[in-house]
């Protein structure tokens, strides 16, 4: 508070404090403190403070109330692959931080199960906590799954996803039986028989949307193939050239597929619904 005082005769107004010098050098500072309004209760416990009165009190307070005192996980996510988090109930709070990262909360769970699954194009890094990597229980490259315990300020990411490499299509002769109309696939026949024993293809589909007729070869295996030009021909001599294209499904799995004519289409889709043996012969050509 700024006061007015008289030292040695003179005046001085509204004056907050004085330095005075110390008798062994140095100075120090007295203020006037007559509008302090704290009282012990208001300050911290074990935290000084000066009265009005200019008394030296150690405050009281119990300020641990309303802090947030439960254990943060910050998760990180990295591209081609998505981290997920669960534990047992109850579930754990979130919200995002100031850089889009979720950072979760909680006051019960002590482990936290975390999941890590690649793009279909893509194998999984390795989940690291704090940097660290850890160890995979999943024998598939697609995906990783740990336990942890749980650790405040603990920060969840994962290594980098890296591509699965595409491998060549081959030429491969099937023999196939009709199983009638599927659903998602189409017409669907069985492979009974093929040669070589790779690409293996356990079946194809034939379908139908609008005006576009298309074949899926439904393979058994997580290899990444390229795309490329094909020669179908069937053992009744009906013979078509098509652009095969890979993907990945979740009800399907891996296929290769593209677009086919009208003949080839109906010959596929007639003797799936007959129930009839189909040889197939599949040459790469582009």
């Amino acid at each position: 508070m700024k006061v007015n005082v008289t030292i040695a005769g003179a005046s001085y107004s509204e004056v907050p404090s004085i330095l005075i010098p110390l008798k062994n050098g140095g100075r120090a500072r007295f203020c006037e403190v007559s509008d302090t309004t704290a009282k012990a209760a208001d300050v911290a416990k074990g935290k000084k403070f000066y009265t009005s009165e200019g008394e030296l009190v150690i405050g009281t307070a119990d300020l641990s109330q309303g802090i947030d005192t439960r254990k943060t996980i910050t998760m990180i996510q990295q591209e081609h692959q998505k981290l997920t988090l669960a534990c047992n109930h109850p579930e754990l709070s979130s919200q995002t931080d100031s850089e889009g990262n979720t950072v979760y909360a909680t006051t019960y769970q002590d482990y936290l199960n975390i999941g890590l699954t690649a793009d279909a194009d893509y194998y999984a890094g390795k989940i690291t906590i704090n940097g660290t990597e850890q160890e995979s229980s999943s024998s598939n490259p697609q995906i990783a799954y740990v336990s942890v315990p749980i650790s405040d300020g603990m920060v969840v990411s994962a290594t980098d996803a890296t591509p699965i490499p595409a491998v060549p299509f081959t030429d491969v002769s099937l023999t196939m039986t009709g199983q009638g109309s599927q659903w998602l696939i189409g017409h669907l026949l069985v492979t009974t028989k093929q040669s070589p024993e790779s690409p293996k293809i356990v079946g194809v589909g034939a379908l139908e949307s609008g005006n576009h007729k298309g074949l899926l070869f439904l393979l058994d295996e997580e290899k990444r193939y390229s795309g490329c030009k094909v020669e179908i021909t069937t053992g009744t001599g009906i013979s078509d050239t098509i652009e095969l294209s890979y993907s990945k499904d979740i009800d399907l799995g891996v296929t290769m597929g593209g677009e086919i004519s009208d003949a080839l289409y109906s010959y596929l889709a007639e003797s799936s619904e007959a129930n009839a043996e189909v040889i197939l012969t599949v040459k790469v050509v582009g």
